[in-house]
């Protein structure tokens, strides 16, 4: 009698498992075929990242992108700031005005330590992969 019974738990493991993507799947806004699921896709090519300046802190502090990605730099603090690597020196922003932004597009994997020249405190990476 201990087998029906272990064959049940089964069952109701394979459901609770099946309601569980389901639901899942729903939240997250993905259809697929009736009766299937559908995958969330993966961004392929280039893609763009935002560091937002604020508060005289790099958001976030440490990036990590891939060769041919774009990162912006956008100053919303109230004061100018730049974003300048200093190992390697590899790019600089130049003064970035409040509300401005500045776009570089990487071309080669390392790490690269950057701060703002105005402020020396303000430090964050760049991971390229």
């Amino acid at each position: 009698m201990n087998a029906p019974h272990s064959s049940m738990r089964s069952v109701a493991s394979t459901l609770v498992a099946t309601a569980l993507l389901l639901l899942v799947s729903c939240s997250l806004g993905t259809q697929g075929p009736p009766g299937g699921f559908v995958l969330a896709a993966v961004p392929k090519g280039p893609q763009t990242h935002t560091i937002v300046i604020r508060e005289l802190k790099f958001q976030p502090a440490v990036l990590t992108v891939k060769v041919g990605d774009t990162v912006e730099w956008k100053n919303d603090d109230i004061v100018p700031h730049t974003a300048t690597s200093t190992r390697p020196k590899k790019f600089d922003s130049g003064i970035l005005p409040v509300g401005s932004s500045w776009k570089y597009v990487v071309t080669k994997r390392g790490t690269y330590l950057y701060d703002c020249t105005l402020h020396p405190n303000m430090k964050a990476e760049l991971i390229v992969r």
